[in-house]
């Protein structure tokens, strides 16, 4: 259950984070005169404002929040999982002679 509570913090605080930066590049990206082809208008906003790393920081802890959410509410089946594994694996090492 912490893990699902601290995955939904993690995730949550992404999602902000990068809502957080991205309204203003958006706001900054109407305002441009000229921009690169491959990042593209709100890319180059992100770029001039510094926001990249930002923004890759977001998407980071969204994803870490994703991963401990998922952790944390299949938590039993990886267990009985890795026991099946872990069990088989020592039958089979008692068996050789």
């Amino acid at each position: 259950m912490k893990k699902v509570i601290a995955g939904g913090l993690f995730l949550l605080s992404g999602v902000i984070l990068y809502i957080s930066v991205h309204i203003p590049a958006a706001f900054h990206a109407a305002t441009l005169g000229g921009w690169s082809s491959p990042p593209g208008r709100l890319g180059t906003a992100l770029e001039q404002m510094g926001g990249t790393a930002t923004r890759n920081g977001s998407v980071i802890l969204m994803f870490i929040g994703a991963v401990l959410i998922l952790w944390g509410a299949f938590e039993e089946e990886l267990r009985r999982l890795f026991k099946i594994k872990n069990s088989s694996a020592k039958i089979a090492d008692h068996e050789l002679p």
